[in-house]
């Protein structure tokens, strides 16, 4: 009896599972008549492909996938290369999996939370703020902050959702090691002066404002220049990160930070000061307020 499969093994990256194939009226004998002639081949345990149709990424993907069955994802390092980043080839299949699955050349990981996932290419495969954190502890400082930068600029990435995920899997292992990779990158090649310097630029540049300037240099009349941390001298907006207690070690720098201030809020500047601990918790409050400051303002030349 002739088996036609196609449609299905099209649909599904070239991949078929005995149950599938099972709700199309194929039965078993069938299924192991096509494995017999080689019109399938088997990847994992009641998991199988069409030998023509290349072997993929995304197939070998589903594959492990289907192989763990319901509630599975595609996750870590073979997440990372699903959803595309620069100069990296991952040959290991990877997944998270509700329960334990022991699925040979399968690297498994068991989540007692489920992992947020999304369906890419009709593959189910955690987010990218998932994904990130889930790698994190498997590689280098250097390559996780690549990583970061490269699905934060093409919007593949929303530090939102990133800050969000970390919220809410606290005590996972990935979880300091994005946020020290968050805050030790440099920010569009600009040398900040601290990390937290860096982390309120990174912020504001990736919740679609325009281009920031860092370390923009005022010159007010009375000849006194002033260096500002992240602004838009467009609207003559700053954004300044503060310490606590940093200005507080001494009365000079103290009362040399109000003359400062009064000295740029006469010539028209705005100043915003903000804290690390609002950068890293509050950041949608620290967005709003960018916004809201540069809201109706007239462009200076």
């Amino acid at each position: 009896m002739h088996v036609h499969l196609d449609p299905l093994l099209v649909t599904q990256h070239g991949l078929v599972t005995r149950r599938q194939a099972w709700d199309l009226g194929v039965t078993s004998d069938q299924v192991d008549s096509l494995l017999e002639r080689k019109l399938l081949v088997p990847v994992y345990r009641g998991v199988f492909r069409d030998p023509a149709v290349p072997v993929t990424l995304d197939q070998r993907a589903l594959a492990a996938v289907l192989a763990a069955g319901r509630g599975s994802a595609v996750s870590h390092r073979q997440a990372v290369a699903l959803w595309g980043t620069r100069n990296y080839q991952c040959l290991l299949s990877e997944i998270t999996a509700p329960g334990v699955h022991t699925i040979p050349g399968v690297f498994s990981h068991r989540s007692t939370r489920p992992p947020q996932q999304t369906v890419l290419r009709n593959i189910p495969v955690t987010t990218t703020a998932r994904t990130i954190i889930d790698v994190a502890p498997f590689v280098g400082p250097a390559i996780l902050g690549k990583w970061l930068e490269h699905w934060l600029s093409s919007k593949m990435l929303k530090l939102d959702d990133l800050e969000e995920q970390m919220v809410a899997l606290t005590g996972h292992s990935g979880v300091p090691v994005t946020r020290s990779a968050l805050t030790d990158r440099t920010l569009l090649h600009a040398v900040t002066d601290s990390p937290p310097e860096a982390a309120l630029g990174l912020l504001l540049a990736n919740a679609g404002l325009p281009p920031l300037t860092l370390h923009h240099l005022v010159t007010v009349p009375s000849g006194a220049a002033f260096e500002l941390d992240w602004s838009l001298p467009q609207w003559l907006v700053a954004f300044e990160m503060d310490g606590y207690g940093v200005h507080l070690r001494s009365l000079e720098a103290f009362e040399h930070d109000r003359y400062r201030r009064n000295e740029l809020e006469i010539e028209g500047w705005t100043i915003l000061n903000f804290t690390k601990r609002q950068v890293e918790r509050r950041s949608n409050v620290v967005v709003n307020q960018v916004r809201r400051s540069i809201a109706g303002r007239s462009l200076v030349d």
